[in-house]
């Protein structure tokens, strides 16, 4: 099969002309799969793309065989399950060739409380209850683990954990970056937007239309929740940083073109696996990608708008602010005649001009939200520019796909909400069943979630640059079963955690042996040992020591920051001395009770990220993420073991367990049981009771002045310390 089969054709014509090969249901499109376009029939009058299957497209020709020799490229072929015994799931099948070809050793599985744990941490972000994990050691019915990941797909904390997953690829934050950084007030709602969106189990193809064009979806102001969210997913168009000093210097041509250069190489990254910014000042030196495709793809979002202002309060939300208003209203216009009466008190004056002031503040007034609008006439040109420079424009480029795919310009029909349907067109072409990426893209994120890498382990890199699949057939099977099952999230993690494959233990089975067959896993004959990411680490101490708030999102709440940090930033200076003109600069630090909510729900400040996350690899915003850092370094263990988020909880824990042994006849043993229970959820091995009791015993010894409550402390801080707690397994 070559890159210019007859599949790949069709995909090229679904890619220019999906305006008018698709019709819209619930929102989605949906490819006639009967046209004979769709079909790669040859023949069709007036279709560009016949001249592909005749391998006479002109940016074909310009590339060699070696760049055209790319797997990505290529739609996901048509794969059968391999032969298995029967009861083999699916994966295993396909695992198995490989592991049995190789004559690699395969892990055993894990025991169940290990099973838990890593099933709950990997879909919840937090760690299971005593209660849950007694519950499931007890269970033992058929399908008592298919119940455990149903009862975690179903919890609300499992869109929290999809969430801070897709947020990392979307660099969000909640300010503008550069020299300023000012707080977008409303930038949450997008976070919470795509909470909402895995927690119902959005199909996927519909999350993408969302975010890129859902202002296009809707006309006017929105009619339903579903409408709402459907504007405020267009937050994803707004992620970017923002220079907001420009209009300064009069550099606003450099920052809009850094804007649509930031919009074309995430977008490409996140949703395709694309490396556009490498083609963005010249041809790509690797892929087969011009620098006409970057900046034809750049044209999409030519037409968009920004707006701090869109409006996304419901009709009936509207008719109750209105009456509310009025009612406020009337009160105010008798108050001001009152003020206008001679010989009132001035007691009494005054006592009327504060209630006044009170009634200012009630009125209320339609939500809004940060989105984008979408131009349908006056859209500026598009033109290459010359080594990437704002200030060089070159040739003028329509809207356009890849044109290894699709030279012609793209099919572009207005949208119904009133539109240019550019950004549209873009979004249809994305979630084509037969784009050869996004599905395998959307796969291999969730494969990388449970197996800690991916099939391919540079998720935003298919390209000749990024690794090559292990498992092609497999990356193939699951991107065609993830498209089958209507592009459902939450099938596709049901797939993979109910294969053996996900349950196996991370011990190396005889390294010395026939495990080093596949010393690097690659063959994935074990699970991987990964250290809990920054959000995870820092609300499973929350939720062990039981200072876990409930919190279902809101506006991004501020915890303290030690003054010394706060000063090393001049915008934040600037703000602490009412320098800033009301930009909104500064660190606006909550109560402490009110930061003690999951940290995806903390601000996220580019310039001053919160430390205990930053020293644990928390990405700084600016570029899409794919996978995290996994950095083992020593200030990691001192944050651990000093920072104020550390010592609060440990001390929260102690006054806990102290409190339980009250009634205990051997406190000591009551203590260090419930902390090895809270925090490893199992019984302390005699060899731990016993270390454990020397290290009370010393701290007792020390003479502090809190005694039994810092001897305590120190026993979970000792034990938050180790890889036990802090590793996934």
């Amino acid at each position: 099969m070559t890159v210019c089969d007859a599949g790949l054709s069709a995909v090229m014509l679904c890619g220019g002309a999906l305006a008018l090969l698709s019709s819209v249901v619930g929102g989605a499109a949906v490819l006639r799969a009967d046209d004979p376009v769709v079909a790669g029939s040859a023949g069709v009058a007036g279709v560009p793309g016949d001249a592909w299957a005749d391998e006479r497209n002109p940016v074909r020709l310009a590339f060699g065989a070696e760049r055209l020799d790319l797997w990505s490229l290529r739609v996901p072929r048509a794969v059968s399950v391999p032969a298995a015994e029967s009861g083999v799931h699916p994966i295993d099948a396909f695992l198995n060739v490989r592991l049995r070809a190789a004559g690699a050793r395969v892990a055993a599985e894990a025991d169940r409380r290990t099973l838990l744990r890593r099933l709950t941490l990997d879909l919840t972000g937090l760690l299971p209850t005593s209660a849950e994990l007694a519950e499931f050691l007890g269970d033992d019915q058929p399908g008592a683990w298919e119940r455990q990941v149903e009862r975690l797909l179903s919890s609300p904390a499992y869109g929290e954990r999809q969430a801070r997953l897709w947020l990392d690829v979307v660099r969000y934050a909640d300010t503008n970056g550069y020299e300023r950084d000012e707080f977008r007030p409303t930038m949450w709602k997008y976070r919470d937007y795509v909470i909402r969106s895995f927690n119902a189990d959005k199909p996927f193809d519909r999350f993408v239309l969302e975010q890129l064009a859902g202002d296009e979806l809707v006309a006017g102001v929105p009619q339903s929740e579903a409408e709402r969210d459907a504007l405020l997913a267009t937050g994803y168009l707004r992620l970017g940083q923002w220079d907001s000093t420009a209009a300064i210097f009069q550099e606003e041509a450099r920052l809009q073109a850094e804007l649509q250069a930031d919009l074309t190489n995430t977008t490409a990254a996140a949703f395709l696996g694309l490396t556009m910014s490498c083609c963005q000042c010249h041809d790509h030196k690797y892929d087969p990608l011009t620098q006409a495709d970057h900046y034809r793809m750049r044209a999409f979002f030519a037409s968009l708008e920004r707006t701090d202002e869109l409006e996304v309060s419901l009709p009936s939300e509207r008719m109750e602010i209105d009456r509310a208003n009025v009612a406020v209203q009337a009160e105010l216009s008798q108050l001001e005649q009152r003020l206008k009466s001679e010989g009132l008190a001035e007691s009494e004056r005054e006592a009327l001009k504060t209630r006044a002031e009170e009634l200012h503040g009630q009125q209320r007034k339609p939500e809004h939200a940060v989105g984008v609008r979408d131009l349908r006439d006056g859209i500026p040109a598009t033109f290459v520019l010359s080594q990437g420079d704002a200030g060089s424009p070159a040739e003028e480029v329509r809207p356009g796909f890849p044109a290894l795919y699709w030279p012609e310009d793209a099919v572009i029909e207005p949208s119904l909400a009133g539109g240019s349907g550019r950004r549209l067109a873009l979004a249809r072409w994305i979630v084509s069943p037969a784009n050869p990426w996004t599905a395998r893209v959307l796969v291999n994120r969730l494969w990388q979630q449970h197996f800690g890498a991916g099939l391919v382990v540079t998720a935003n890199d298919f390209g000749h640059t990024g690794a090559r699949p292990e498992h092609q057939d497999l990356l193939d099977w699951l991107a065609q079963e993830f498209v089958r099952g209507g592009w459902s999230v939450k099938s596709m993690h049901r797939l993979l955690v109910t294969s053996a494959a996900y349950r196996r233990s991370v011990d190396v089975p005889d390294l010395a042996g026939a495990g080093a067959v596949d010393a690097e896993n690659v063959l994935w004959g074990r699970q991987t040992l990964r250290r809990m990411d920054a959000e995870t680490l820092r609300d499973c101490l929350l939720q062990v020591t039981g200072q876990l708030r409930p919190a279902s999102g809101g506006a991004p709440r501020w915890p303290a920051i030690s003054e010394e940090l706060r000063h090393a930033q001049p915008a934040i200076l600037e703000a602490e001395e009412g320098k800033d003109d009301g930009r909104m600069q500064g660190w606006y630090a909550d109560a402490g009770v009110e930061v003690r909510v999951r940290s995806l729900y903390l601000v996220r400040k580019r310039c001053l990220p919160i430390p205990f996350l930053q020293v644990f690899d928390l990405p700084d915003a600016t570029t899409s993420c794919a996978r995290r850092d996994e950095t083992i370094v020593a200030p990691q263990a001192i944050m651990l073991l000093n920072s104020p988020e550390t010592v609060s909880c440990v001390e929260a824990l102690a006054d806990e367990l102290l409190t339980g042994s009250a009634e205990s006849g051997d406190w000591q043993e009551a203590v260090i049981g419930g902390a090895f229970e809270r925090l490893y959820l199992r019984e302390p091995e005699s060899e731990e009771r016993e270390a454990a009791r020397i290290l009370l015993g010393e701290v007792l010894r020390s003479g502090s002045e809190s005694g039994r409550r810092h001897a305590v402390a120190e026993l979970c801080r000792a034990l938050v310390n180790s890889n036990e707690f802090v590793f996934v397994d």
